[in-house]
């Protein structure tokens, strides 16, 4: 269901004048599949090429630029946000050290309405503490939550777009075997364990010492192939 912000937009006269002058000015053949829908252009959607949101509904430059919206069909629109079946999920295991960057990767990465399960904001999500401090008491509720997660990402349950999934995972077993269930590409996002050090110290403040025992935890325990091999390295 369509939020309230973006009925009220949508519904407006300013945005259904443009569609009509688009699709005068364009006429009634979607680019994409090239099918004609002369005698049927309630079929034609007027499709915002950088997607609006609650900031930007406003700003006519984005919301009402004819050169931000494209008309294509129901059908290719549905594909274009990967709804109802239509439209190829992609999913990410982006893994590596703690303080490595993934987080900052995955933002760089994603699109609004993508699923990001990510252990950090799922215990802040549950706990109400500071982001980065992990209350070991919910440990199990946080890691159910992650299993339901998972499994609705291996039936494809839901109208996200794409998924990824932050972690650690310095074993490769149970890496490759969440890549078979998920369908999953693995993303190594690697700095050395100095950098990483470095890195708790600057952004997780009295957290620092917790999280540097995590990262000499995760070299420790690392048994994959050397950054850059075999899987797929990104370096912030």
């Amino acid at each position: 269901m369509a939020q309230s912000w973006a009925v009220q937009f949508y519904k407006s006269e300013a945005w259904r004048a443009l569609r009509r002058a688009l699709i005068q000015e364009r006429g009634t053949v979607c680019p994409v599949c090239h099918k004609d829908y002369l005698f049927d252009t309630s079929k034609l959607i007027a499709h915002h090429i950088k997607e609006l949101t609650p900031d930007t509904v406003r700003d006519a430059s984005i919301a009402l630029n004819p050169d931000n919206v494209e008309l294509i069909c129901f059908d290719c629109h549905n594909a274009v946000h990967k709804r109802f079946g239509k439209g190829v999920h992609r999913i990410y295991i982006v893994y590596g050290p703690p303080c490595s960057g993934k987080t900052t990767l995955v933002r760089q990465m994603m699109h609004r309405g993508d699923l990001v399960v990510d252990m950090d904001l799922l215990y802040q999500a549950v706990s109400g503490c500071a982001l980065y401090d992990k209350p070991d008491q919910l440990k199990a509720n946080v890691f159910g939550i992650r299993r339901l997660l998972y499994d609705q990402i291996a039936r494809r349950v839901g109208h996200w777009g794409d998924a990824y999934i932050i972690g650690g995972f310095p074993h490769q077993l149970e890496r490759d075997e969440l890549a078979v269930r998920l369908g999953a590409e693995c993303i190594l996002c690697y700095e050395p364990y100095d950098i990483c050090i470095l890195n708790a110290k600057r952004a997780r403040g009295t957290l620092a010492g917790e999280w540097a025992g995590y990262i000499q935890r995760w070299f420790d325990e690392f048994d994959g192939p050397p950054p850059g091999s075999e899987e797929k390295s990104q370096k912030i």
